[in-house]
């Protein structure tokens, strides 16, 4: 039966609980592949969605969310952000595959002159052949940390470094207690206060408020958790529940510098990682930070005796030198920065 493929301006047009059934059977699929991120990112922000469906007799097999966006006076076809993705498939593999890369291949147009692929799960190196068979070489530009949450609470603690384990111990000489909010709008704009400082202080480009407005339609899968120190609320992080990959993923932070002194990132870290493994979860996220160990973000997390998981991005021009003239930008901006 032949495999047919659909470009989609807006994941509204696919049918919801066909496509979160592809996320949830796909091998690599994860909760950023889902229908309810991806509404949240097209509602939330400006980026132009250019989503990718396979179907087989009419039912979804395999998909590839995609969204064009900024890259100065030229734009990049890129997978999802905030977030990662990459196309995923739950039969059909290898056609379905070539399908979806050549299409994506055609989506390329105009002033679009780059795709690239923001993967997060490594077992996507079992497509390295096929992707440079279709002109994308593989970078690293960022990296991620994880703890294997089946090995418990006291294991993972034992091997902190001990100036993460000193902050934890400290922090437990207040007396204080970590909630956990409800999903409300309103909860979450009071979130991107904090968020919009912390991005701010370290240079971090914020998402817009509008993103944050649409982050209760995923509220079975966001968990936002707040510090309260004598009864003072003293920081929050917000996670997301990627149930499709068994991960608790920090993903935004609201703890400013005026809450370091009660320890927040720390005991904020231990409450979250202990609720994981109540949970069921496998594995905790700490997310990003650049892949140079002189840097404050990679050393506070490295400090949490975390797994430090390269993220590679598949790039491709279109046409195939934009490639080579983005990366020579990267160059003398590392050196400018150095």
């Amino acid at each position: 039966m032949a495999l047919e493929v659909t470009r989609l301006d807006t994941v509204s047009h696919a049918n919801r609980n066909q496509w979160n059934n592809v996320v949830e059977q796909a091998d690599l699929g994860c909760v950023y592949h889902r229908y309810e991120w991806l509404r949240a990112v097209e509602e939330g922000t400006d980026h132009e969605p250019s989503h990718l469906l396979v179907s087989k007799k009419g039912n979804p097999v395999a998909l590839f969310p995609n969204f064009v966006t900024d890259l100065g006076r030229i734009k990049r076809l890129s997978s999802i952000r905030p977030g990662y993705g990459g196309p995923i498939t739950m039969t059909n593999e290898e056609e379905t595959l070539e399908l979806l890369l050549d299409a994506v291949g055609e989506s390329c147009r105009g002033t679009v002159l780059y795709n690239e692929l923001r993967t997060y799960d490594q077992n996507y190196v079992r497509y390295h052949h096929l992707l440079e068979s279709k002109g994308y070489r593989p970078t690293i530009l960022s990296c991620r940390f994880t703890l294997d949450l089946t090995r418990g609470w006291d294991a993972l603690f034992a091997e902190m470094d001990s100036e993460r384990r000193r902050g934890i111990r400290r922090g437990h000489d207040s007396d204080f207690e970590v909630v956990e909010e409800r999903l409300t709008e309103a909860a979450c704009l009071s979130f991107y206060e904090e968020y919009e400082t912390v991005a701010e202080r370290v240079g971090l480009p914020t998402l817009p408020r509008s993103f944050f407005r649409e982050l209760p339609r995923l509220e079975d899968r966001l968990a936002l958790f707040t510090l309260r120190v004598d009864g003072e609320a003293r920081g929050q992080y917000l996670y997301l529940l990627d149930e499709e990959q068994s991960t608790l993923q920090h993903l935004f932070t609201g703890v400013t510098e005026d809450h370091f002194e009660y320890h927040a990132p720390e005991l904020l870290h231990e409450h979250a990682i202990k609720w994981g493994i109540d949970e069921g979860y496998e594995t905790y996220e700490l997310r990003g930070s650049p892949p140079d160990f002189r840097n404050g973000v990679f050393r506070f997390k490295e400090y949490f005796g975390a797994e430090t998981i390269p993220l590679v991005v598949y790039e491709r021009g279109r046409p195939a030198p934009a490639l080579s003239v983005l990366n020579v930008g990267r160059s003398l901006s590392r050196r400018l920065e150095s």
